[in-house]
């Protein structure tokens, strides 16, 4: 394998492609690196932690009101979990009680 020196371009097109098809490296070669291996591109990726924050951060607009909506889904659902746990801790209870009742009732 030899080296390649990697252009501002192809490092763009590199991050733009690994976020489109969701880190499918062989897509993302066969696509727009034909001339590079898997493992040269996982090489790039990963030897460069500047590289790996750009990645990890959304890039448009589009991508940034995804992560809005994705982070406000993940907290309504958070919320209806709690919901959902503080309702079946209430009916527990409830049926504690009446049980508790039951056995006062029984043992007069």
């Amino acid at each position: 394998m030899s080296y390649h020196f990697w252009t501002e371009e192809e490092l763009s097109l590199l991050i733009g492609g690994l976020k489109r098809y969701d880190f499918n490296w062989e897509e993302v070669q066969a696509k727009f690196f034909q001339n590079l291996s898997v493992a040269q591109l996982k090489n790039k990726f990963y030897s460069n932690k500047q590289f790996k924050q750009l990645a990890n951060q959304p890039s448009t607009d589009y991508e940034k009101q995804q992560m809005r909506q994705l982070k406000q889904q993940n907290q309504q659902l958070k919320t209806q979990t709690q919901d959902n746990s503080d309702q079946q801790n209430q009916m527990q209870n409830n049926d504690l009680k009446d049980l508790i009742n039951k056995l006062t009732e029984l043992t007069k």
